[in-house]
Parts: C-alpha cells; structure tokens; sequence
C-alpha cells in the first residue's frame, strides 16, 4: 500500500529567504476570539520564498511563464532520490550525478541534508549550489527529464552570486540545447529514504508568474 508524504515545507514567519530579504508576513484580518464573525488572514511574501519552483522566465524575458504549463506537466512517474551530502558552498557538479540518473528519470531530487541549517543563517549565507555545466549536460543528455529539485535555499550559492547566475540560465533559458529544466528549490527531503513512486507538484496558479510555491506531495 502507498503512503504519501510532503516534499515541502510549511510557509510561516521563520521561513529563511534567499539574502534574509522578503520575510512571510502574516496577520490576522478578524478573529472568533475577538468577536467577529469568522477568522481570516492577511499573507504577503516573495514568489521565490519557501519550497517554490523557478519557471525559464525567471531568467530568460522570452521564457515560459505558469501559465504555459498543462496540468499533465506537474505529475512525475519517474522519480530519483540521489543522496549527496554537501559541505557548505560546495558546487555539484556533473560526476556527482551522471551515473545515478537513467535515462527515463523525469525529476531528479537531489538530498544533501543541508535542511538541518535552515533555521541557521548559513542555510542562507553559505548554502551549496550547482555548476552550469550540469544543466547543461543534463539538458543534452537526460531527454526526459523535466524538473530537478533540492533541500537548499537556492540553485545560487549566496557566497558565489556569479556561477549561480549562470547556472539558472544553462537551466532555464531557451538558447541551450534541449528543454528547459524546472528548478525546485528549498525542498523538505529529509524524510524521503529512497525514490518516490511517482511525485506531483501543485503551484500556487498566478498567471505570468516567472516562480511560484509549491506544494510536493510524493507517494512511497
């Protein structure tokens, strides 16, 4: 029997971001308990806060948006689970990851148990990122594969804006070969032990979004 599980986290007031920019704000708008009629909230935060996806838009003017996607397209039938621990700024590479991908995989998620800092300023100040080189190795050489996903802050290390920059366009922008590849990023992963059966991702629908939160939601 499957069981199913979260793959992201809850948005609340610690929710680090990116730069400790852009908090999530929450208030009340009305109260039971203050005798009014119903409860309600007020939230305000960054597209780019919490477990989100980043769309080809986000770096690429010409770039596909939200909207350009199927609702086909957020469901994940083969899905890989690799465990990488990192050190803090480490850069992923392609030799970390060529060998555990087969060729049908259609998101990867990449556990390197980094989560256990993200109630620490380095989660966000020393975070790991990735090469270039692997977006666009994976885009030549893993056809099928439409989404990769991590338990850092960010496919940018804060400590290397430069090659984080340039690994977000050999990900999403269109002048590389191949399809552009989803990025999800700040991914609640530790209690993923082995690959999903199948993954879906539900976003929160904002039309002409370049990002978005997401909800994960992975059947083991």
């Amino acid at each position: 029997m499957s069981n199913y599980i979260f793959l992201s986290h809850f948005l609340n007031e610690k929710t680090p971001s990116y730069g400790k920019r852009s908090p999530f704000i929450k208030r009340d708008v009305s109260k039971i308990s203050c005798c009014q009629s119903s409860n309600s909230q007020y939230w305000e935060f960054s597209n780019h806060i919490g477990t989100h996806v980043d769309f080809p838009f986000h770096f690429d003017e010409s770039g596909k948006k939200l909207e350009t996607y199927s609702a086909k397209d957020w469901i994940f039938q083969k899905p890989v689970l690799i465990e990488l621990e990192c050190a803090p700024g480490y850069f992923i590479n392609i030799k970390d990851l060529e060998k555990h991908i087969p060729e049908k995989c259609d998101i990867v998620f990449i556990k390197t148990s980094f989560e256990k800092f993200r109630n620490e300023d380095i989660y966000w100040e020393n975070n790991p990122g990735v090469l270039p080189e692997v977006g666009i190795w994976l885009r030549k050489n893993r056809k099928n594969l439409k989404a990769i996903g991590f338990d850092f802050i960010s496919l940018t290390s804060f400590s290397n804006k430069e090659i984080g920059g340039e690994a977000h366009k050999a990900f999403l922008n269109s002048n590389y070969e191949g399809e552009p590849l989803l990025i999800i990023e700040d991914m609640k992963l530790s209690a993923l032990i082995s690959s999903p059966k199948s993954v879906i991702i539900a976003p929160l629908l904002i039309e002409g979004a370049d990002g978005s939160p997401v909800t994960v939601i992975a059947e083991i």
